[in-house]
């Protein structure tokens, strides 16, 4: 049980580091920024309890705040994702029997799920994110426009880190 802890831990690490120091520094024509590092929330396994994941999502949140010298709006967003993240696993019509080793992730779901899941997460994420950033409903549709925008870039990224960097899960 440890070995899990250990490698959730690095991977907690690892994706603050390759937001702050990669993606981060990503700004394509001033609004398309990939805030890749959701898919640690993401990829948790499915029997992760619902308050662990909430404090990994604030502190995961809070880590990229610190770094990016925005404080609040990363933790707020990803807090958000990580209280609705089982209410959206239970919505999702799963076609697959849902087993103890299955993961939330590519190779473990068939990509219809999977793609859903993803969107609707980041989706939210992006919302949040963004109109806590305007701080008003004055530019509703720009803001809307732009948090949707948004989502084209991390999904692409997240489905390549997926593909490179994931393998199915392991029964025993």
């Amino acid at each position: 049980m440890s070995k899990i802890y250990i490698k959730y831990t690095l991977l907690f690490f690892l994706y603050v580091l390759l937001q702050v120091l990669i993606f981060n520094r990503i700004n394509l024509w001033g609004v398309l920024t990939p805030m890749v590092y959701i898919l640690f929330i993401l990829s948790l396994p499915f029997q992760t309890p619902r308050w662990l994941v909430v404090l990994l999502g604030f502190l995961l949140g809070l880590s990229i705040d610190m770094f990016s010298g925005i404080l609040g709006l990363h933790a707020l967003a990803t807090l958000v994702i990580a209280f609705v993240r089982p209410a959206v696993v239970r919505i999702l019509p799963l076609r697959v029997e849902r087993e103890e080793h299955l993961l939330p992730i590519f190779y473990d779901m068939k990509f219809s799920w999977y793609f859903r899941y993803v969107f609707l997460l980041t989706f939210i994420h992006h919302l949040v994110y963004f109109f806590v950033d305007a701080f008003t409903f004055h530019n509703f549709f720009r803001t809307f426009l732009v948090s949707l925008i948004n989502i084209i870039f991390p999904l692409i990224c997240i489905f390549i880190i997926q593909i490179l960097f994931y393998k199915p899960s392991k029964r025993y």
